[in-house]
Order: C-alpha cells, then structure tokens, then sequence
C-alpha cells in the first residue's frame, strides 16, 4: 500500500547551492514522525545548483527554466507537490529540532479553521527575529516616510516592540520563510497570485485566507534559523534598488488586489508626495534616487 505524504517541503532556489545544502540535510536530520517529500523549484540559478544538485534522491527537482520570482516558483512546486499539507520553506533556514513535524501535529490537532501556520523565526544568535506582521495599511507609509524620520531627527523616536506568543498566537499573515498550509485551504483560496515576483505574495495569500474565515498562526517550540540576507543575489544591481523597488511594485499590486479602486488611486497619487524624503538621504546614490522615483509612476500590470 502506498504511503500518504503528510507534508510536501516546497523550497525555491535562486543561486542558493551555499545554503540549499545544509537546508536540506538540516530537515534530514530533524524531522521525525511524518512522512513527507522534499521539492525543489529551481528559478534558472547559474551557480551549478543544479549540476550538483538536481540528482540527489532525497530530492524532487524541478527546473523553472528562468526566475520567475518567489510566488510564481511556488506555484510549481504546489502544482507538483501530493502532501496534505505543503510547507514553504526558504533556501537560506536551518532546523534545529523536529519543527516541520511539530507544526504538523498543530496543524492536524487546530480545533478551528487554519489557514496559514509558523513559527517564531531565530537568527544564528538564537535572538527572535520578523515571523509575522500586520497587514499592510495605506497609512503605514505616512507613518514610515513622514513621521518616523521627523521622530528621528528629534531623538524622540523609540522602536516597536514585537509581542511574541507564549505558546501560539493568531496573527494577520505569517513570513513566508516558513509556511504551513493545508492543500484543502490552498484549493478553496488559491495559490500566490500570479502578479508578484517577491514581497507581500504571502500577505495578500494570507489575507484571502483571512477572508474565508482562516486563523492565521504564529507558534512558539519549532526552531528554524532564517540567514536573512545569505540568499541568491543577481549582480545586476545594489542591493538597496532591487530590495526597494520590489518592495515598492509589490505594495502597489497588494493595494490594488485588496483596496477599494478609489483608495488605491489616492495612495498612488500621494505616494510620490510621500518619497519626495528620498531626495534627503545621503545614503543613496542620485542615480538611485531617480531610479526608485520613476517607478513611482510605472503601472502595476494587473
């Protein structure tokens, strides 16, 4: 009798091969109790990811044949995965206990309706790091590019403190570095939507879970350490302009995606008002700055 896979590991890679490695072999080495396959979309990486890797027989491989982004490679691996449940792990995490198989146990044990479920991420010092958020707000960016530098430049600004759970918590949308979520709510609210390439995808998912009526949960006891910045880098730009202006597109397509059409058209007729503070950070280059502030008016394409 054929064995049913309980958790389909998902993992994109885009120039990974230093960190996929030790991933994988983490998620060997800890996870105990479930049956589960371990898939790997790889997003056209040039750095012999595939010529070493591509033949491991722990892994299903799967080549996009170019980078189609963190949503859209997903996508793929979904769309190929069996398990009852599937779980979106980032390239650049390592396990240090059994986590998948305790958010398993959580998951199939959740009394109401659950959507998408993590953990509390750890840097390499153990120190907890972004797992969750809220969902984005128009005015979040009032906040971010006025009020916040003015706060700083009189000394009076103090950073938030992010409240974590004792043991779980509910929350507006879990990080995407690692995500569990059941094939039954994936085929009922859809998969990533088709229009991001990276940032806010699992927010506006999430936020359709939410919707339908899903708990989106963050929980304490799985150990994952995300290396937060050790992923694939292209080269082609500094990192600030490529972060930023995917960021920037992105906020735009969850806007549009999830807003009434009148306030998204507000938002993106202020926003340049708003970015009118890039001009004053000495940190970025002119060209930069006149890069990020054409994006300001480049359609979302959706």
């Amino acid at each position: 009798m054929e064995q049913v896979t309980d958790v389909s590991i998902v993992i994109v890679n885009y120039n990974t091969l230093h960190v996929l490695r030790p991933c994988i072999d983490s998620i060997e080495a800890h996870t105990k109790g479930i049956n589960y396959e371990i898939i790997i979309v790889d997003n056209g990486s040039t750095d012999g990811s595939a010529e070493q890797m591509s033949q491991d027989p722990r892994l299903i491989w799967i080549e996009a044949g170019s980078n189609l982004g963190f949503g859209r490679a997903n996508n793929l691996g979904i769309e190929r995965s069996s398990g009852r449940y599937v779980f979106l792990l980032n390239s650049d995490t390592l396990l240090l206990n059994n986590a998948i198989g305790e958010l398993y146990e959580f998951a199939i044990h959740y009394e109401g309706k659950l959507g998408a479920l993590g953990c509390v991420l750890e840097n390499r010092e153990g120190e907890s790091i972004h797992s969750y958020g809220n969902f984005p707000r128009m005015r979040d960016d009032f906040n971010k590019l006025v009020f916040v530098p003015i706060r700083k430049a009189l000394g009076c600004y103090k950073k938030r403190t992010i409240p974590l759970p004792e043991r779980w918590m509910k929350v507006d949308y879990v990080t995407g570095a690692d995500l569990m979520v059941a094939r039954s709510v994936l085929d009922e609210c859809r998969v990533f939507h088709p229009a991001f390439f990276m940032y806010c995808e699992e927010t506006e998912m999430e936020h359709r879970f939410a919707l339908h009526g899903y708990d989106n949960i963050v929980m304490r006891g799985p150990r994952i350490i995300h290396l937060e910045g050790e992923g694939g880098r292209d080269g082609k730009t500094s990192q600030f302009l490529r972060d930023c202006l995917r960021q920037q597109k992105s906020e735009y397509i969850y806007f549009k995606l999830t807003r009434p059409r009148w306030k998204y058209w507000l938002y993106r007729l202020g926003h340049p008002i708003l970015r009118q503070t890039l001009w004053f950070n000495p940190h970025v280059s002119l060209a930069d700055k006149w890069t990020m502030m054409k994006q300001l008016f480049v359609r979302t394409g959706i």
